[in-house]
Protein backbone atom coordinates (compact mmCIF):
# COMPACT_ATOMS: atom_id res chain seq x y z
CA UNK A 1 0.00 0.00 0.00
CA UNK A 2 1.19 3.50 -0.80
CA UNK A 3 0.63 6.26 1.70
CA UNK A 4 0.17 9.99 1.35
CA UNK A 5 0.94 12.34 4.25
CA UNK A 6 -1.01 15.58 4.50
CA UNK A 7 -1.43 18.24 7.19
CA UNK A 8 -3.79 17.25 9.98
CA UNK A 9 -7.29 18.73 9.80
CA UNK A 10 -10.12 19.06 12.30
CA UNK A 11 -12.04 16.24 10.61
CA UNK A 12 -9.06 13.87 10.65
CA UNK A 13 -8.21 14.79 14.25
CA UNK A 14 -11.76 14.17 15.46
CA UNK A 15 -11.84 10.79 13.76
CA UNK A 16 -8.45 9.77 15.19
CA UNK A 17 -9.63 10.63 18.69
CA UNK A 18 -12.30 7.91 18.39
CA UNK A 19 -9.82 5.13 17.58
CA UNK A 20 -9.83 2.35 20.18
CA UNK A 21 -7.23 -0.40 20.31
CA UNK A 22 -7.87 -3.76 22.01
CA UNK A 23 -6.08 -4.43 25.31
CA UNK A 24 -3.19 -4.26 26.01
CA UNK A 25 -2.71 -1.87 23.07
CA UNK A 26 -5.38 0.45 24.49
CA UNK A 27 -2.52 2.35 26.13
CA UNK A 28 -2.12 3.85 22.65
CA UNK A 29 -5.73 5.11 22.45
CA UNK A 30 -5.79 8.67 21.17
CA UNK A 31 -8.22 9.96 23.76
CA UNK A 32 -5.07 10.21 25.91
CA UNK A 33 -3.48 12.44 23.24
CA UNK A 34 -6.36 14.85 22.60
CA UNK A 35 -4.42 18.01 23.47
CA UNK A 36 -1.68 17.02 21.04
CA UNK A 37 -3.93 15.88 18.18
CA UNK A 38 -6.14 18.98 18.46
CA UNK A 39 -3.22 21.44 18.62
CA UNK A 40 -3.74 23.32 15.35
CA UNK A 41 -0.32 24.96 15.65
CA UNK A 42 1.21 21.53 14.96
CA UNK A 43 -0.99 20.69 11.95
CA UNK A 44 1.23 20.60 8.89
CA UNK A 45 4.20 21.53 11.06
CA UNK A 46 4.87 18.41 13.13
CA UNK A 47 1.53 16.57 12.88
CA UNK A 48 0.18 14.89 9.76
CA UNK A 49 -2.63 12.59 8.69
CA UNK A 50 -1.72 9.47 6.72
CA UNK A 51 -4.04 8.56 3.85
CA UNK A 52 -4.19 5.48 1.64
CA UNK A 53 -4.25 5.56 -2.18
CA UNK A 54 -7.97 6.30 -2.13
CA UNK A 55 -7.61 9.26 0.20
CA UNK A 56 -8.98 7.41 3.24
CA UNK A 57 -7.54 8.20 6.67
CA UNK A 58 -5.41 5.27 7.84
CA UNK A 59 -2.99 6.77 10.37
CA UNK A 60 -1.17 9.72 11.83
CA UNK A 61 2.43 10.87 12.12
CA UNK A 62 3.80 13.29 14.64
CA UNK A 63 7.39 14.25 15.20
CA UNK A 64 9.54 16.54 17.24
CA UNK A 65 13.12 16.87 18.36
CA UNK A 66 14.87 15.91 21.58
CA UNK A 67 17.93 17.92 22.56
CA UNK A 68 21.12 16.56 24.12
CA UNK A 69 19.58 16.98 27.59
CA UNK A 70 16.63 14.76 26.50
CA UNK A 71 14.22 17.69 26.54
CA UNK A 72 11.70 18.53 23.83
CA UNK A 73 12.83 21.38 21.61
CA UNK A 74 10.19 24.16 21.66
CA UNK A 75 8.32 24.65 18.39
CA UNK A 76 9.72 28.18 17.97
CA UNK A 77 13.27 26.76 18.09
CA UNK A 78 12.31 24.03 15.61
CA UNK A 79 10.89 26.62 13.23
CA UNK A 80 14.10 28.66 13.56
CA UNK A 81 16.18 25.59 12.73
CA UNK A 82 17.94 25.53 16.12
CA UNK A 83 18.46 21.77 16.11
CA UNK A 84 22.22 21.29 16.58
CA UNK A 85 22.82 18.12 18.62
CA UNK A 86 19.15 17.08 18.47
CA UNK A 87 17.55 13.83 17.37
CA UNK A 88 14.42 13.67 15.23
CA UNK A 89 11.79 11.80 17.26
CA UNK A 90 8.80 10.19 15.52
CA UNK A 91 5.50 8.82 16.72
CA UNK A 92 2.80 7.31 14.58
CA UNK A 93 -0.31 5.23 14.75
CA UNK A 94 -2.14 3.02 12.31
CA UNK A 95 -5.93 2.92 12.41
CA UNK A 96 -6.86 0.04 14.79
CA UNK A 97 -8.74 -2.02 12.19
CA UNK A 98 -5.63 -2.08 9.99
CA UNK A 99 -3.16 -3.36 12.60
CA UNK A 100 -1.91 -6.91 12.31
CA UNK A 101 -2.53 -7.03 8.55
CA UNK A 102 1.03 -6.75 7.28
CA UNK A 103 0.94 -2.99 6.61
CA UNK A 104 3.30 -2.05 9.44
CA UNK A 105 6.63 -2.01 7.61
CA UNK A 106 5.44 0.03 4.64
CA UNK A 107 3.57 2.37 7.00
CA UNK A 108 6.59 2.91 9.28
CA UNK A 109 8.93 3.42 6.33
CA UNK A 110 6.58 5.93 4.71
CA UNK A 111 6.20 7.89 7.95
CA UNK A 112 9.93 7.90 8.75
CA UNK A 113 10.92 8.84 5.20
CA UNK A 114 8.41 11.69 5.19
CA UNK A 115 9.48 12.97 8.62
CA UNK A 116 13.18 12.92 7.71
CA UNK A 117 12.66 14.67 4.38
CA UNK A 118 10.28 17.24 5.86
CA UNK A 119 12.60 17.94 8.81
CA UNK A 120 15.57 18.37 6.49
CA UNK A 121 13.80 20.64 4.03
CA UNK A 122 11.68 22.70 6.41
CA UNK A 123 13.83 22.80 9.55
CA UNK A 124 17.31 22.11 8.14
CA UNK A 125 17.73 19.04 10.34
CA UNK A 126 21.19 17.62 9.72
CA UNK A 127 21.24 14.86 12.33
CA UNK A 128 22.18 11.31 11.51
CA UNK A 129 19.48 9.49 13.47
CA UNK A 130 15.75 9.20 13.92
CA UNK A 131 14.35 7.78 17.15
CA UNK A 132 11.14 6.44 18.65
CA UNK A 133 9.82 4.97 21.87
CA UNK A 134 7.74 1.83 22.34
CA UNK A 135 6.34 -0.18 25.24
CA UNK A 136 8.18 -3.49 25.52
CA UNK A 137 5.00 -5.57 25.56
CA UNK A 138 4.34 -4.37 22.00
CA UNK A 139 6.48 -7.02 20.37
CA UNK A 140 4.65 -6.84 17.06
CA UNK A 141 5.63 -3.16 16.72
CA UNK A 142 9.19 -3.83 17.89
CA UNK A 143 9.59 -6.50 15.22
CA UNK A 144 8.37 -4.06 12.56
CA UNK A 145 10.72 -1.34 13.81
CA UNK A 146 13.65 -3.77 13.73
CA UNK A 147 12.75 -4.76 10.15
CA UNK A 148 12.70 -1.03 9.33
CA UNK A 149 16.28 -0.72 10.63
CA UNK A 150 15.72 0.54 14.19
CA UNK A 151 17.84 -0.82 17.04
CA UNK A 152 17.20 -0.63 20.77
CA UNK A 153 19.56 1.72 22.59
CA UNK A 154 17.87 2.34 25.94
CA UNK A 155 15.47 0.55 28.27
CA UNK A 156 13.39 2.60 30.66
CA UNK A 157 10.02 2.66 32.36
CA UNK A 158 7.13 4.92 31.50
CA UNK A 159 4.54 5.96 34.02
CA UNK A 160 1.04 5.63 32.63
CA UNK A 161 -1.98 6.20 34.84
CA UNK A 162 0.11 5.46 37.93
CA UNK A 163 1.60 2.26 36.53
CA UNK A 164 5.24 1.69 35.62
CA UNK A 165 5.42 0.09 32.18
CA UNK A 166 8.69 -1.19 30.67
CA UNK A 167 9.54 0.71 27.53
CA UNK A 168 12.47 1.14 25.22
CA UNK A 169 13.94 3.68 22.88
CA UNK A 170 15.06 2.74 19.41
CA UNK A 171 16.93 4.64 16.74
CA UNK A 172 17.84 4.30 13.12
CA UNK A 173 20.79 5.78 11.29
CA UNK A 174 19.57 7.99 8.45
CA UNK A 175 22.93 9.26 7.28
CA UNK A 176 24.20 12.73 6.65
CA UNK A 177 22.21 15.43 4.95
CA UNK A 178 22.79 15.53 1.23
Amino acid sequence: MRFQLVPMTSDFAQRILTWKYPPPYDLYDYENEADHILDQEEWGTTLFAVLDEGGELVGELSFGFLDSADEWVPLEDVRAGRLEGCILWVGFGLQPGLTGQGLGLSFVNACVDFAVEFARQRYHYSGEDVGLGVYQFNQRAIKVYERAGFVKYLEQTAEVEGQEIPAQRMKKRIGLQR
